[in-house]
Formats: C-alpha cells, sequence, structure tokens
C-alpha cells in the first residue's frame, strides 16, 4: 500500500464497515485483480493489476486485524483535529542608532560614553 492511501479507499467501504463487509470487499477485488484470474491479459495491464493486487492485500492487512485497524483509525482522527493557530510574530527590534547622537549604539543594549 502506497504510503498515505487509505485503506478504506482502496478496498471501496466506509470507515464504518464491519469486518465482514471489509473482508467480502476484499475477496471480490482478489478476484477481480488476481494475476491468474485473465491470463490474457497484456503486459501494461498486468503489471497495473499486480500493483493494485498488492495494494489491496497491504490494505486488507491493516483492516482484518483488530488492533491494527483501531490503531489506524486513531491516526486517522488525530490527523482530523486541526492545528491550533500559531501568534503572530513579534516585530523585530529597531537595528538603527537613535536620532540626536549622544549615546553609544551597541546593538539593542545602549551604553553611555565614558565622561571626560
Amino acid at each position: 500500500m502506497a504510503r498515505g492511501s487509505d485503506p478504506y479507499a482502496v478496498l471501496g467501504v466506509e470507515p464504518t464497515a464491519t469486518a465482514g463487509q471489509i473482508a467480502s470487499a476484499y475477496r471480490g477485488l482478489v478476484r477481480a485483480l488476481h494475476p491468474d484470474s485473465a491470463p490474457a491479459r497484456d503486459e501494461p495491464e498486468r503489471r497495473a493489476a499486480a500493483a493494485r493486487f498488492d495494494e489491496v492485500a497491504a490494505a486488507y492487512e491493516v483492516l482484518r486485524d483488530p488492533v491494527r485497524r483501531a490503531a489506524y483509525d486513531a491516526s486517522r482522527r488525530r490527523a482530523a483535529v486541526p492545528e491550533p493557530p500559531r501568534p503572530a510574530p513579534r516585530p523585530a527590534a529597531r537595528r538603527t542608532p537613535p536620532a540626536g547622537g549622544g549615546l553609544l549604539w551597541v546593538g539593542p543594549v545602549r551604553r553611555h560614553p565614558p565622561r571626560p
């Protein structure tokens, strides 16, 4: 299964599907995509079907195990929660010496020149 692809979408079932519905969808796709089901296919079609078959098998591996399915569903819920907005950046400190002289400018800290 490609990274980031949704196993529910790959199998064509809803996230609320039962284990029986998931198994039924998997079996139907395996029947249609298995390399032995249509041996007369030309090479590009055979490669595409094999890639899709591998994707379907990987999706079923995630959804058939209740523990892995629960972990996947939890990660989906975490991803659906929007991130809180970040505060606006503060304006940068003034980097030019003040007008009028009298003070020695040494970065953000001002120091008075020595008295004679």
